[in-house]
């Protein structure tokens, strides 16, 4: 692959609505790492260190809803219930420290 097409990965993208720093993107998934189905600090600094990676969208993780067929699997996190979504909560404005920093520096 030549550098003109590969160095296209780090061009910024905008589209209605959504502007990236890169195209860079990490695709979703499980981490198995929310005891008792709550996303814990450690996930909150696991997503902010992939931001701090300069990773251009971050898609999280699968989460399930309140039903008894939604969810097979242990420590995968739930997306519903106060405990949890305060523990979605943290996890974006984990992220969202690092974005904005980035920001400030790149003078946006």
């Amino acid at each position: 692959m030549s550098n003109s097409k590969l160095n296209k990965l780090f061009e910024s993208f905008v589209t209605t609505g959504l502007t990236l720093k890169n195209r860079t993107v990490m695709a979703p998934m499980t981490r198995t790492f929310s005891p008792e189905y709550i996303p814990t600090q450690d996930v909150a600094d696991y997503y902010r260190r992939r931001a701090e990676g300069d990773v251009g969208l971050i898609i999280t993780e699968g989460t399930f809803i309140s039903h008894k067929a939604a969810n097979g699997y242990e420590r995968v996190p739930a997306i519903y219930g106060d405990k949890a979504l305060a523990g979605w909560k943290n996890v974006v404005e984990e992220v969202h420290k690092v974005a904005e920093k980035l920001l400030r520096n790149f003078g946006m």
